[in-house]
């Protein structure tokens, strides 16, 4: 199963939920604090969505490694392509 059929798969069993939700309450008796939660619950799993994502973002550009030992190889790669141009005739800044 690919990935965007296990995320279609869980956003629509989750707007089939929260559509279920929405119709079964009714107004008059539920608290207005439970209708308002029902009725942003969209909102809040985006926003939680977000807070994670950037979250996770955040701290694997914080823990990056870095690999010393292969700078130093490309750089000594591009020395020597750099050598060989100019041994064929090109001219480099």
């Amino acid at each position: 199963m690919t990935k965007l059929v296990e995320w279609l798969g869980a956003s629509g069993l989750f707007v089939g939920v929260w559509a279920y939700l929405f119709i079964s309450t009714p107004v008059s008796h539920s608290t207005d604090f439970a209708r308002h939660f029902v009725l942003f619950l969209p909102f809040y799993v985006l926003l939680a969505f977000a807070v994670i994502s950037v979250s996770i973002i955040a701290w694997r550009v914080y823990t990056f490694n870095d690999c010393e030992e292969a700078a130093k190889e490309l750089k000594q790669e591009i020395e020597d392509a750099k050598a060989d141009l100019r041994k064929k005739g090109f001219k480099i800044e």
